[in-house]
């Protein structure tokens, strides 16, 4: 602003000169011509008309100085070519966070799809082997309902990866929160306990959905952070009356029912001199590259477009809260509403039975013969999917199956049982104890017990979650060939 102020000085400067200069000869040619002064009396005139013109010319300048420092004079296109400029620099910076926040979704998207892609394949293999039994009907109903999930997977990506801007439109907070559960889960990792707590009712508010979203991701990642060890985050809806001087609202916002989204965490706290700052751009207490300081500053601008406001409370060592607020509304018959994912029952007609293929041998196995006996296998899972199919597939084989959601209550089951468990068949990335901890447990319950891990995540990243280089690991998506193939290999 400096800059184009000095410029507008100077040319308006350089102006009243060059017009002076001009004026003054014009003034001595017409005073020559009345005769009212002589060919050589033109050097005082002369001065005294520049004075007079210079010391006009330097009061308005003075002026001009004082109104455009208290930015009262602007030109209308310089104006409005800083509010685009600044329009763009804050559509660019909302979709710069968001491509950094799927960035950071993108192992957890491929889980998960891994996992859907497992449900699909084994479901569809048990059809194939038995397409006229009384599970067939309960099978390719597993299947439409992980191909439905796998969709609305890429659609609630796509929607929030848009640079678009969208319309605020009638939405009940209930449902977003519903809708991001499973995304803000995978986002801050399963060692940290998610908790959602709806409203009693439906609260509508006005407002986009894709930053409704953006916002819950932002500040779900900042709690993460904050609990580096662990911890438990809580996300609740709820409704409040908010008068002015009440919850930081800003004068301008009326008084009456906000609706409150309240994100806390247990994580180490923020201190007084610190709380003051963490709206600000670009601040930020993260190491170098692991922050941009954009997260908060852009939830303040997307609650402020949306008539909203947020306020946050922090006790150092107590963990934090952040609010939002946005004003309730009635429902309109625009209200939005996200697709549901529950499968519909569908009826499969019968088929020729045809003789059954079988699926080759995995790369790099041998066949195996079946086991003599039963052999005892406890499998941890925590996708309830994956456990049954696992689970049902197994038992065709004559296995006696144990099962167990997470590696503490693996680890109890192990316990109480009693006799022999001869396999741990467990997933790598579980909420509270992973995998790889859960099979050093088990081999102090039961020493000679295998383990056989299954994971949808990169075999580079399992050396983190405790994984040995040389364990067998059966990548997702597996056939229920593989299950049994592999399983047959490790108890032979």
């Amino acid at each position: 602003m400096m800059g184009l102020k000095n410029k507008i000085l100077l040319i308006i400067f350089v102006a009243s000169v060059t017009s002076a200069v001009i004026t003054g000869a014009v003034l001595i040619s017409i005073l020559k011509m009345q005769g009212l002064m002589g060919e050589t009396e033109t050097t005082m005139p002369y001065i005294v008309a520049v004075a007079i013109y210079l010391i006009s010319t330097l009061f308005i300048l003075v002026l001009l100085n004082v109104l455009l420092s208290k930015n009262a004079i602007m030109p209308a296109v310089e104006r409005e070519m800083l509010e685009h400029e600044r329009e763009m620099l804050n559509e660019q910076l909302h979709h710069s966070q968001k491509m950094e926040a799927v960035g950071r979704l993108a192992g957890s998207i491929a889980h998960d799809f891994n996992n859907l892609l497992t449900i699909i394949d084994g479901y569809s293999s048990l059809i194939v082997a038995d397409p006229r039994g009384d599970e067939t009907v309960q099978n390719a109903n597993e299947v439409i309902g992980a191909a439905r999930k796998a969709s609305f997977i890429t659609r609630k990506l796509l929607s929030f990866s848009q640079k678009e801007k969208t319309e605020p439109v009638t939405l009940d907070l209930n449902s977003t929160l519903q809708d991001t559960h499973k995304m803000l889960a995978r986002l801050i990792g399963e060692k940290i306990a998610l908790v959602t707590k709806p409203y009693d009712d439906a609260i509508y508010v006005k407002a986009d959905p894709v930053q409704m979203g953006q916002v819950l991701m932002n500040l779900a990642v900042n709690a993460r952070d904050a609990m580096p060890n662990g911890g438990r985050i809580t996300i609740k809806v709820d409704s409040k009356e908010i008068k002015h001087g009440e919850c930081n609202k800003p004068d301008k916002l009326a008084e009456g029912t906000y609706a409150e989204i309240s994100v806390h965490d247990t994580g180490h706290g923020i201190d007084a001199e610190t709380i003051g700052k963490i709206f600000e751009a670009f601040f930020t207490t993260k190491e170098s590259g692991k922050g941009t300081g954009l997260g908060l500053s852009i939830v303040k601008t997307i609650m402020k477009e949306n008539d909203g406001f947020i306020s946050v409370s922090s006790k150092v060592g107590s963990g934090t809260t952040f609010h939002i607020y946005l004003p309730v509304c009635d429902l309109a018959d625009d209200a939005y509403h996200q697709d549901k994912v529950e499968p519909a029952p569908v009826e499969v007609p019968a088929v020729e039975e045809a003789p059954l293929q079988k699926e080759p041998a995995p790369e790099g196995t041998e066949e195996v013969a079946a086991p003599t006996g039963t052999p005892t296998i406890l499998l941890v899972e925590d996708d309830p999917m994956i456990r049954t199919l696992v689970a049902q597939t197994l038992e065709t084989q004559d296995y006696n199956i144990l099962l167990a959601e997470e590696g503490w209550e693996g680890i109890k089951v192990a316990r109480n049982h009693k006799g022999k468990i001869d396999l741990l068949f467990t997933d790598v990335v579980m909420p509270g104890l992973g995998g790889g901890e859960l099979a050093v447990a088990a081999k102090e319950l039961y020493p000679d017990i295998k383990v056989l891990f299954m994971s949808g995540y990169a075999r580079s990243q399992l050396a983190d979650e405790g994984v040995p280089e040389d364990a067998p690991v059966l990548e997702k998506p597996f056939t229920p060939d593989k299950v049994i193939g592999m399983v047959r290999k490790l108890l032979a």
